[in-house]
């Protein structure tokens, strides 16, 4: 099976259930970045040590995954069962921030990127993720 189709060489690409828009729709720009997010994590996870981190992300990646699905089928499409990100799933990232932000110390500054390779890694994710 070949990666690639040629379907898009027109300049559109397809989404999940039918149909096809620009690929510089807001969507596709959305559903790419996510992606990009998603890469990034899992490089973060190739490289750390931590069994907190990695596990965390990997739930996060997850959570990526549907969001891009999400993003790539219209609402208000039936022909296919899409999982949706969730009122739910938003309040379990809260909860994982909430749960992070106890043991850090309170933020008096910006803090400047860098430190350690994960250290830099995790703010380039940060950055892919404010996008």
């Amino acid at each position: 099976m070949k990666i690639y189709t040629r379907t898009g060489d027109d300049g559109t690409t397809s989404l999940f259930a039918g149909g096809r828009v620009k690929k510089d729709n807001a969507r596709v720009e959305a559903y790419g970045t996510v992606d990009e997010l998603n890469s990034i994590l899992g490089v973060i996870r190739a490289v750390s040590k931590d069994n907190f981190i990695n596990e965390t992300i990997k739930d996060i990646q997850n959570l990526l995954f549907v969001l891009g699905s999400d993003l790539a089928t219209p609402i208000g499409v039936e022909s296919i069962k899409v999982k949706r990100i969730t009122k739910d799933d938003v309040e379990k990232i809260e909860r994982l921030i909430d749960k992070v932000d106890e043991s850090l110390e309170p933020l008096r500054s910006f803090i400047l990127p860098g430190g350690t390779f994960l250290a830099s890694f995790l703010h380039l994710a940060r950055t892919v993720c404010r996008r």
